[in-house]
C-alpha cells in the first residue's frame, strides 16, 4: 500500500510541475539559450577529441583511486592539512562535526558542496546546535526555502524573482523589490556579516590533486574564498571520484567544465588551496585545514566495468539542460538531491 500511496504522490508532484507555468517557461528558455551558448564557447574546438581525452584520463584515475588517496594524503599533510576518509555519509558528516566540536565552532558558513548535499550535513550540524549558512546565492534562497537544489549547478533555477523577493521581505522584514540587481544587494548585505563571524568555512572540491595535495575550486560568485579565508578553520568535503594525479589533469577537466555547465569560457573564480593559509590570530599563524574524502560506494563503482563510467562525471549538469523531461518538470520531481550522476 506504501508503494501505491508514493506513486500517487509522485504523480500529484510532477502534474503540478506540469501546471507550473513560470516553472515550465523558465525550462524552455534556458534550455533553449544554453544549446547556443555552449556551441559558442566550444566554436573551434574538438569537442568529441576533448571529451574522449578526459574520459580516459578519469578512467585512469579511478582504477588507481586508492593508491592517489595515499598519495595526496602523504603530501597533504606534509604542508599541515589533515586528512580523513570517511567510508559513508554519515562518518563524513560525524567527522566534520567532531572537528568542529574540537575546535569550538559555532558559526559555519558554507560554499555550494555537492558532496555536501550528498550526505545532508546541514541537518547533521544543525541538530547538534551549528549555525549553517549558505553563501552561493542560490544556495541560501534554497536553504531559506527550507528545499533542495533542482540544478546541479543552479540550484534556483525553478524560482522567479518575485518569489525571492517575497522571501527576502520575509528574511529582513522590509519590504524589497524585484529588480535582481537589488536582490544580489540585499543578500550580500546579509552574508557579508555570516563570513566576519564564522568560525568554520566548509567547501566541496572540483579537483584534488594528489602530487601536491592541492584542492581546486571553480566558482562565478567568489563566496568560496572567503568561505576558505575569513574563518580560522577550512573543511572541504570531496568525493575520491575528484581525485586526478597533476594539476594538468585538473585543468583539461576545467576547459569542458564551464563550457558545458553555462556555456562560459571559464568560470569567474578558479581557486588552488595548497595547504592551510595565513591566520594572524592562531598560534602559529595559520589557519586550521582539514579535507574529508568520502567514499560513500565509490570505490565499490570504480571496481566495476559498467557502472564505474559514472565516476567519469565532472558535475557540470548538462545532462539535465538537454533532459526533454527536466525541461518540462524541473529538478524536484525526480526523487533524488540530483537528477544524474553521483553527487561527489
Amino acid at each position: 500500500m506504501q508503494t501505491a500511496r508514493n506513486l500517487k504522490e509522485y504523480k500529484k508532484d510532477v502534474q503540478g510541475a506540469l501546471d507550473n507555468d513560470f516553472l515550465r517557461e523558465a525550462m524552455d528558455k534556458f534550455a533553449v539559450a544554453y544549446r547556443t551558448s555552449r556551441a559558442n564557447a566550444f566554436a573551434g574546438m574538438d569537442v568529441d577529441g576533448l571529451v574522449s581525452e578526459i574520459a580516459a584520463a578519469k578512467d585512469q584515475a579511478i582504477q588507481q583511486m586508492d593508491a592517489l588517496y595515499a598519495e595526496f594524503k602523504t603530501n597533504a599533510e606534509k604542508i599541515g592539512i589533515h586528512v580523513h576518509l570517511a567510508a559513508t555519509a554519515e562518518e563524513a558528516n560525524r567527522i566534520i562535526a567532531d572537528i568542529a566540536r574540537q575546535t569550538n565552532s559555532k558559526k559555519i558558513v558554507k560554499s555550494k558542496s555537492m558532496t555536501a548535499e550528498e550526505t545532508l550535513l546541514n541537518h547533521h550540524l544543525e541538530a547538534r546546535g551549528l549555525e549553517v549558512t549558505e553563501t552561493d546565492l542560490g544556495e541560501w534562497i534554497i536553504q531559506l526555502r527550507h528545499e533542495g537544489p533542482s540544478h546541479m549547478v543552479m540550484p534556483a533555477i525553478h524560482l522567479s524573482r518575485y518569489q525571492v523577493a517575497d522571501l527576502f521581505t520575509d528574511v529582513t522584514g522590509k519590504a524589497q523589490d524585484s529588480e535582481i540587481e537589488r536582490l544580489v544587494k540585499v543578500a550580500r548585505r546579509e552574508l557579508r556579516q555570516k563570513y566576519i563571524e564564522a568560525d568554520m568555512g566548509i567547501t566541496g572540491a572540483n579537483f584534488a590533486i594528489a602530487d601536491t595535495g592541492t584542492i581546486g575550486l571553480t566558482t562565478n560568485e567568489g563566496n568560496a574564498r572567503l568561505v576558505t579565508t575569513l574563518p580560522r578553520v577550512h573543511v572541504a568535503l570531496v568525493g575520491l571520484d575528484k581525485l586526478m594525479p597533476t594539476i594538468h589533469d585538473a585543468l583539461r577537466i576545467n576547459r569542458v567544465l564551464p563550457k558545458n555547465a553555462t556555456g562560459q569560457a571559464i568560470t569567474s573564480y578558479v581557486t588552488w588551496i595548497t595547504g592551510p593559509n595565513a591566520f594572524a590570530a592562531a598560534e602559529n599563524g595559520r589557519k586550521e585545514m582539514h579535507i574529508v574524502f568520502l567514499d560513500n560506494g565509490r570505490r565499490a563503482i570504480a571496481k566495476d566495468p559498467v557502472f564505474s563510467q559514472i565516476l567519469r562525471c565532472v558535475r557540470c549538469g548538462a545532462c539535465a539542460n538537454v533532459c526533454p523531461v527536466y525541461r518540462m518538470v524541473g529538478g524536484h520531481q525526480y526523487g533524488h538531491i540530483f537528477t544524474s550522476g553521483p553527487s561527489g
